[in-house]
């Protein structure tokens, strides 16, 4: 099925957040857990056929590299899956390497565009759990307050959350990839720069002192109508290779690059969170598929290593 073979409209009222009272002692805790809207049309939401896909893809649990930063995209599986799976495998590794000297849980910061237009912003979450086929992952409370009370910009709010596919679809890649990990779930909408200035800041602030621990996932897709197509995803992947932070950032800032999740690539960027690593593509090709509203988007893996 293609991305955009049907309306997430549709898919919406499957969406809820489940509530599960546990007992602690004499007191009973709701949890908010976030279900998924898009398993079974975007991935599978059997988890034997999303433990056969992984294999499929040749992406092992524990093995890959040590990225500190990935951009994968927010594409369906059968589109856009393997290239999922090679940027997670470029720091998959990273786990690993940080239990050996970390006894705290992996954190993983994963970023993603609001395709819905309304509320400008940069949105949190209050679940305290996000649903997968392979279990449920928890978010990662304390860090996502000091998020949040970095910029009044910055808000705690489930809605765009509950509408909103691109961190669920790359959700079973962690599950797999880092089963015991925690998540800090972060949607923006908008491309302004005040917002990515705010975003920029604030992961600085708050995981720069934490990056050993720490790993930042960006959904990312491309897009272009085909009569202003001259050659963006070329370029794109030309600019990864060859490292040119300067260049990058200068084409997602003036709209040269275009896509579901430029500013977030924008803000880490601006953060200085990867400054010291070299970005390049996770694996040597991008895919494309007819969009809706006449554009073609364009898929990618990429790793700042």
């Amino acid at each position: 099925m293609n991305i955009y073979d049907f309306s997430l409209h549709t898919a919406l009222h499957n969406t809820s957040i489940k509530r599960v009272r546990i007992i602690v002692g004499e007191k009973a805790v709701a949890k908010r857990i976030r279900s998924p809207i898009v398993d079974g049309l975007f991935y599978p939401e059997n988890p034997e056929e999303v433990l056969s896909y992984m294999q499929s893809i040749g992406l092992e649990r524990g093995k890959g590299g040590f990225a500190k930063a990935i951009i994968a995209p927010h594409g369906a599986w059968e589109i856009s899956g393997s290239l999922a799976g090679a940027a997670f495998a470029s720091a998959g590794g990273r786990a690993v390497k940080r239990s050996q000297f970390r006894k705290s849980p992996f954190r993983i910061v994963i970023l993603g565009p609001i395709h819905d237009s309304g509320e400008e912003g940069i949105f949190l979450t209050n679940s305290h759990s996000f649903q997968t086929p392979l279990g449920d992952i928890l978010v990662d409370k304390e860090a996502t307050e000091w998020v949040e009370t970095y910029s009044p910009l910055i808000k705690v709010n489930d809605i765009p959350h509950l509408r909103e596919h691109s961190i669920e679809v790359l959700l079973p890649f962690v599950k797999y990839c880092f089963p015991q990990a925690v998540i800090v779930p972060v949607l923006m909408s908008g491309q302004k720069k005040q917002y990515i200035r705010v975003l920029a800041n604030a992961l600085r602030a708050v995981f720069l002192p934490e990056m050993d621990n720490t790993l930042i996932i960006i959904s990312f897709n491309m897009t272009a109508k085909p009569e202003e197509n001259t050659g963006m995803a070329d370029e794109c992947m030309r600019l990864f290779r060859e490292g040119r932070y300067d260049k990058l950032y200068r084409a997602l800032q003036n709209g040269e690059i275009t896509g579901c999740g430029s500013a977030l690539i924008t803000a880490l960027l601006q953060s200085g969170l990867v400054e010291e690593t070299l970005p390049c593509p996770a694996k040597d090709f991008l895919l494309s598929a007819n969009g809706e509203k006449n554009k073609t988007v364009y898929y990618g893996g990429f790793a700042f290593v």
